[in-house]
């Protein structure tokens, strides 16, 4: 009877100490237009000579770039293909026409700042 005491104080001791440990608050930072766009995601790196990396795809096969962006309700991304604003968005599917190189950008705003990514598309011969 002596033990049985004890490893019932024992088991309320533990189950107070797991229980004073638990915090219902999360301490999630509150991100706003007062911040600076972030982009997620992979992009080709910067060549050592400063010129912009690239992406590769074939000429009958979509290039899909999927990237995020925060604070994702205070921005918008807007994809640019040679100068031409062709889509707006998170991702973007390109789907080459000729083979070439293209300069994409991906300028994401919020109403006070904006971040921007580009890269070269290069289009290559057909796999098929």
């Amino acid at each position: 009877m002596k033990h049985f005491i004890y490893i019932v104080f024992s088991l309320m001791m533990i189950g107070g100490l797991f229980a004073g440990c638990s915090n219902d608050e999360t301490d999630t930072p509150e991100l706003t237009e007062d911040e600076y766009p972030r982009i997620f995601g992979q992009w080709p790196e910067k060549k050592a000579d400063g010129t912009l990396g690239e992406f590769s795809t074939p000429q009958d096969k979509p290039l899909e770039i999927r990237v995020q962006y925060t604070p994702s309700r205070c921005c918008e991304g807007i994809w640019y293909v040679d100068g031409v604003e062709v889509h707006r968005g998170i991702g973007y599917t390109y789907v080459p026409t000729t083979q070439g190189k293209f300069n994409i950008k991906l300028v994401v705003k919020t109403p006070k700042y904006e971040t921007v990514r580009e890269a070269i598309i290069s289009v290559v011969e057909p796999t098929s």
